[in-house]
């Protein structure tokens, strides 16, 4: 048991296991399953561990503060339970497409990771055409290798490492932790880099104060963060709610359910930009990103019969 222990009931639903493992963090671990499931992972300088039986919700920490916020709070912030579950889908989606939002209510409890934008950021650009678990060991690596390490009796842990430290890393160890790829070592240490001199501020890309549009333009400036990864790390990292990240399985759901389809083949900057444009049209702008999220699980849960990202 962690030090600093919580418990609170849940007023809306949620599904702690898929929010936690369904691709948009890297860093939680089972710890347990017996005789209910234990998740724990590293946020910014703290262990946590959470817990969910019925609707109570049990949290316990190595910090009684993490982030400046007492725990309850941030962890109510970080799962993303104010989000209003019955206004994701508006009431026109639920009116033209009921069969399809009777199947994604299964899925209502999946949330939205409220993360740390720099971490967020890096991790992303860890996923660039590979699966969750080589994104996840690289997240892994990184945090080992450069991050600061965290005790707590038996328990050893490292936080996610600082921009300034990447900045400075040796290129060959980067590249140990990004699956031996020297190109996204290279990417990874310039972006740390512009985070650490202010060149690129993470803050002034957060919502609301800047636009999904200025923020994605901010982020594509630099090498190794295309279109998708930009509204990644825009959806997980950075608040903004509305961006559509858009994979295989996205534009599979999107043809299937919606007809919408882009106009060639493979997805150039400007299709994509106008296919999610679309399903946020869909969708409704205020939660197309956690619309998009349910969905993209009923996909692949319900109708590709897919057990594992």
């Amino acid at each position: 048991m962690l030090p600093f222990s919580i418990s609170f009931p849940l007023n809306a639903p949620l599904h702690l296991e898929a929010t936690l493992f369904c691709g948009q963090a890297f860093r939680w671990e089972t710890l347990s399953r017996s005789p209910v499931p234990v998740y724990q992972a590293v946020i910014c300088d703290a262990i946590v561990q959470l817990k969910q039986h019925g609707q109570m919700l049990y949290v316990s920490s190595t910090r009684e503060f993490i982030n400046k916020q007492p725990l309850d709070v941030f962890i109510r912030n970080y799962l993303g339970l104010s989000d209003l579950i019955e206004t994701v889908f508006p009431i026109s989606f639920q009116h033209q497409y009921p069969d399809i939002y009777a199947g994604a209510s299964a899925y209502f409890g999946l949330r939205l990771l409220r993360q740390s934008p720099f971490e967020t950021l890096i991790s992303f650009m860890c996923a660039q055409g590979i699966g969750v678990h080589l994104i996840r060991r690289q997240v892994m690596l990184l945090s080992k290798r450069f991050g600061q390490i965290i005790t707590f009796f038996s328990i050893t842990d490292y936080q996610f490492p600082e921009a300034q430290v990447l900045a400075e890393a040796n290129l060959e160890e980067l590249k140990v932790c990004t699956n031996n790829n020297s190109v996204r070592a290279k990417n990874i240490r310039a972006v740390a880099r512009a985070v650490a001199s202010g060149a690129l501020s993470l803050v002034a890309l957060c919502a609301p104060q800047c636009s999904l549009s200025d923020a994605r333009e901010t982020l594509m400036r630099y090498n190794g963060i295309g279109g998708k990864i930009a509204d990644c790390i825009c959806l997980f990292g950075l608040g903004h709610l509305n961006a559509f990240p858009i994979d295989t399985h996205v534009r599979q759901y999107l043809d299937a359910w919606f007809s919408l389809r882009p106009s060639t083949t493979s997805l150039t900057d400007k299709s994509y930009d106008h296919l999610a444009e679309r399903a946020r049209a869909i969708l409704g702008e205020r939660y197309a990103g956690l619309a998009g999220q349910i969905l993209f699980h009923y996909w692949r849960k319900d109708v590709r019969r897919m057990t594992a990202f």
